[in-house]
């Protein structure tokens, strides 16, 4: 698979628009993120993409978001271009990031492609612990901008600051649980609202003129026993796309 430009932005665009679905319930798409993604990629280009290549092409993206925020969050400074879109900083800054962040150099001369697109997709996902709070890691820290080191009384600063670590870890602790909860509950709401009856498949069928004996109406009866099958083929957005999606299927399974 030849990844350009284009190719790029379609398949961030449309893993954003899956995040946006609340189907990506922890660090990766679900299954129906993935099925949709591909059926989509499919509609766009012809392409027809695996769930491997999908997870693989997520997994770099995913990386280069990683770098090229350490890139901008380096503590020595990050100068910026601003005619060319790039990083602007000298040789001896490049070849210090090559060794602290490997597979930086990538974006010497060029920009983080999709940025937008990135930042929903792993915005909220914590890749260290340098500036994010993860309840999850074997050695959690806390931001220095949410330390309160500053006693303006000066008297009984160490207790003072043991009770707020104790008070805002609890907190922090709290609302971690709180958002997994939530996560958990509307993730099984949404499940539970996609799932489509086969009887109802089969109308939008017969609906787009796969009549009862035809190749389409048959690969349909066996396709559309996998709920999965099902919801991709109700992301179809006309008549004639899903007679001639059942067609290819057939075509597919049998040969023409």
């Amino acid at each position: 698979m030849e990844w350009t430009d284009d190719y790029n932005r379609i398949v961030c665009e449309l893993f954003a628009e899956q995040v946006r679905r609340g189907n990506r319930p922890n660090t990766h798409l679900n299954t129906l993120g993935y099925t949709e993604v591909s059926g989509r990629f499919y509609q766009m280009t012809g392409i027809e993409l695996s769930k491997t290549q999908i997870k693989n092409k997520w997994d770099r993206l995913k990386n280069d978001w990683s770098i090229w925020q350490k890139l901008l969050r380096n503590p020595t400074g990050t100068g910026w271009d601003n005619t060319r879109g790039v990083i602007n900083m000298d040789n001896e800054w490049w070849k210090k990031m090559k060794v602290d962040v490997p597979g930086s150099g990538k974006f010497k001369k060029k920009v983080l492609q999709n940025e937008d697109f990135l930042r929903e997709m792993f915005g909220d996902i914590s890749n260290d612990e340098t500036d994010h709070w993860n309840l999850m890691s074997d050695n959690p820290v806390i931001p220095e901008s949410q330390k309160d080191t500053e006693n303006i009384d000066g008297a009984g600063e160490e207790e003072e600051e043991d009770n707020l670590l104790h008070d805002y870890t609890a907190l922090l602790i709290q609302e971690q649980i709180t958002k997994v909860a939530d996560s958990a509950k509307s993730f099984t709401s949404k499940k539970q609202a996609e799932v489509v009856s086969i009887k109802e498949v089969m109308d939008v069928v017969l609906d787009c003129g796969a009549q009862y004996g035809s190749n389409e109406h048959d690969i349909a009866t066996q396709l559309f026993v996998k709920k999965e099958q099902r919801q991709m083929f109700l992301t179809l957005p006309t008549r004639e796309i899903c007679l001639n999606w059942l067609t290819r299927r057939y075509n597919d399974k049998y040969g023409n």
